[in-house]
């Protein structure tokens, strides 16, 4: 079996994608099949890792490090020369027409939410509503199966008369991200007193992450109650950087490449905070929760947002703010919620599970053959 996975979303500062690929990468050396990773680089590259080969093809820089495909034919010559028994599509979906006439069995992991995401463009709502359609039409009911992180996605594409959709949620490396990494001396370098809350966000600096509601949220807080640390990278780390010259209780830390040492900064805090308006799984409530902090945010609608009675129903900042002092009052209450938001992930999200659910949906569509086809 050859597995080629094709994403923009692979770089320095990548989030939930590039873990899946990196998980993907170790699952494959212990199946003993192949695998190659397609992604964008500023000039071509061609390395290994494991059985897996990687191509960085020529790109162009997109907004907030990202980067994209100078031309969809270099991938078309890396699908001639690999010759792969499946072709999987990470986050991205429009170019999937390009390959259909490669004749290779094709997948889609919707990582990321089409609609909520198109919205964000400052475009007529009827022009936003063909777009999508496209995606549904021409892109997502011409591949073999789709991929989905969570139920809400799986029941959503279900409802377009989308067939074959598959739940694969990902995982968490629980030995990694665990309540025992708390480190008080992290927070005192910090100025957190210990009757202080640490609040934590750790992700994309963006709008639809809302980075700008995070900002308003802290300046309703009282400084000697809570400090917030932001961590992450994004075309609004400006914004953050400016109000933490302005605020006493905020501190930024950009993105933090090293697995211990973000463990370490997740167990130091105290409640998680996201004012993002939409996720398809929310890989950083798991790791979070697994390191024993309460998530604190919007009603996604999501198996990764544990503590439902302290998720806020409504999208403002208000709803959040007493979300933030219901979890307030839990976490001084209930000695052993750490270990507990800890052992429910730990039972229910492990990449175990998820490679488990991915060979399943390629079992489902007989593509599971041997090495050297």
């Amino acid at each position: 079996m050859k597995i080629m996975d094709i994403t923009p979303y692979y770089h320095s500062y990548s989030g939930g994608i590039r873990t899946y690929i990196d998980k993907k990468v170790e699952w494959v050396f212990e199946m003993e099949w192949e695998q190659v990773v397609v992604v964008p680089g500023k000039v071509y590259k061609k390395y290994q890792v494991k059985r897996t080969t990687f191509y960085e093809l020529p790109s162009f820089p997109l907004i907030g490090g990202y980067r994209f495909f100078k031309s969809l034919e270099d991938i078309k010559e890396v699908i001639r020369l690999e010759k792969p028994d499946l072709l999987e599509f990470s986050g991205t979906y429009l170019p999937i027409p390009f390959f259909k006439k490669e004749g290779v069995p094709i997948s889609v992991f919707y990582h990321s939410d089409a609609k909520r995401e198109l919205s964000l463009f400052p475009v007529p709502k009827k022009l936003l509503e063909g777009l999508f359609k496209l995606v549904v039409d021409k892109c997502l009911r011409a591949v073999e199966f789709i991929l989905v992180p969570s139920l809400k996605y799986k029941r959503e594409l279900e409802s377009l008369g989308l067939e074959n959709v598959h739940y694969v949620p990902l995982g968490v490396d629980t030995q990694t991200f665990h309540p025992s990494k708390r480190d008080d001396q992290f927070r005192h370098s910090l100025g957190i007193q210990d009757n202080k809350l640490l609040l934590l966000y750790v992700g994309r600096l963006s709008p639809e992450k809302g980075t700008n509601t995070l900002i308003k949220l802290l300046k309703g807080l009282d400084p000697s109650m809570f400090h917030m640390l932001i961590v992450g990278k994004g075309p609004l780390e400006f914004l953050v950087r400016a109000h933490q010259r302005k605020l006493s209780n905020l501190t930024y830390m950009p993105y933090i490449n090293s697995k211990e040492q973000l463990a370490k900064v997740y167990a130091s805090g105290d409640i998680f905070v996201s004012a993002s308006m939409f996720e398809t799984f929310g890989l950083a409530f798991l790791e979070a929760q697994s390191s024993g902090l309460p998530v604190c945010a919007f009603d996604l609608d999501l198996e990764t947002q544990i503590l439902k009675d302290i998720l806020a129903p409504k999208e403002d900042v208000e709803t959040l703010t007493e979300s933030i002092y219901k979890a307030s009052e839990l976490i001084r209450h209930d000695n052993y919620l750490r270990d507990y938001l800890h052992k429910k992930v730990k039972e229910n999200f492990s990449w175990e599970l998820t490679f488990k659910s991915l060979l399943k949906a390629y079992e489902s569509k007989g593509l599971i053959i041997s090495v050297g086809r």
